[in-house]
């Protein structure tokens, strides 16, 4: 055989081995269940996503979305919720690109916890309604870091490793944005005044009894002529500014602000004030909370903040005073 001839057929052979290993790796079984896995739980961008409803046994969370904002809807009442925490929930629910099947049918639900009795659900829409993900999340796999989900529309159930059990078990409390002073700095503080007649330990307990003011000099704090330790002034300030409520009271009772028994009013650097005002007790240990200031007291979000809470900003002056 002459040398082109044999470099022809030697080329050919070549050819015809790279084609079949090719072929041999795209369909090998470990490629076809790769691709057979492989899928996006989020049909469209996580951007587009306008809505998302929660439901969990009797739990149910609405959000909804306004400018780069979140809400949890109750009823006609729009409440501020944890931007960052529903990012972090869609960025999960997007990083998920692959599936394991482990049934093709309904009756395989109920041992995987993903039946209508026992699955948590979550469904999350578009600004035009549309439904873009709808997905089912039942118990834990063998490993305890995998869970069991379905799709909406869809039989088959998959094993999937993720984090989302955490937010779809998750109370309405902990999606809330519960900052009593939303995102305020100690910096933005040039003087603070507290007043209180409140009996933080219950009814027919003694009063905590406080009437001073604190402003700022430089670095440093005055009250008066009494001496003030800057440290002690700066916790306090950052109390003030990191209190939380416990939840929201969207319909509060006549009588939660018939009188005010502690009141912390803020001026700020800006020329603006506010004050929390605390109104009356609430159930055990819980009392009702406002803003006012920037918006009328009537339009003030209505919280509850716990006796707790309280204490750390409802400091005497005493407790301020310079270390001799």
């Amino acid at each position: 055989m002459r040398y082109e001839k044999k470099v022809i057929v030697l080329s050919s052979s070549l050819a015809v081995l790279l084609l079949a290993w090719g072929a041999g790796m795209i369909f090998s079984p470990e490629r076809v269940a790769a691709r057979a896995e492989s899928a996006k739980l989020i049909a469209g961008k996580s951007a587009d996503i306008a809505a998302i409803s929660i439901k969990n046994g009797a739990v149910a969370i609405e959000l909804a979305k306004s400018g780069s904002s979140w809400a949890i809807v109750d009823g006609a009442a729009k409440l501020p919720a944890q931007s960052t925490r529903v990012s972090s929930f869609l960025d999960d629910l997007a990083a998920i690109s692959r599936l394991r099947v482990v049934a093709k049918s309904k009756e395989s639900w109920a041992g995987f916890q993903l039946d209508d009795a026992k699955a948590k659900r979550a469904t999350l829409k578009n600004a035009a309604g549309k439904v873009v993900a709808d997905i089912y999340l039942g118990g834990y796999g063998p490993t305890g870091s995998e869970v069991y989900l379905r799709k909406g529309g869809s039989d088959s159930s998959y094993l999937v490793e993720t984090g989302l059990n955490s937010y779809l078990n998750a109370s309405r409390s902990s999606w809330l944005d519960l900052r009593v002073l939303g995102g305020l700095k100690e910096t933005d503080l040039q003087s603070i005044a507290l007043k209180s007649s409140i009996a933080l330990d219950g009814k027919g307990k003694a009063p905590l009894k406080l009437d001073y003011s604190l402003r700022r000099d430089g670095k440093a704090w005055k009250s008066g002529a009494a001496a003030i330790d800057a440290e002690a002034v700066s916790a306090l300030l950052r109390s003030v500014i990191g209190l939380q409520g416990e939840d929201y009271v969207t319909s509060p009772p006549p009588e939660a602000f018939a009188a005010i028994q502690a009141r912390v009013g803020l001026e700020l650097g800006n020329g603006m004030s506010q004050a929390i005002e605390v109104g009356a007790l609430e159930g055990n240990e819980r009392f009702y909370a406002r803003v006012s200031g920037g918006a009328s007291a009537a339009a003030s979000p209505v919280f509850t903040v716990s006796a707790y809470n309280l204490r750390s900003i409802l400091k005497s002056q005493a407790d301020l005073a310079a270390k001799k």
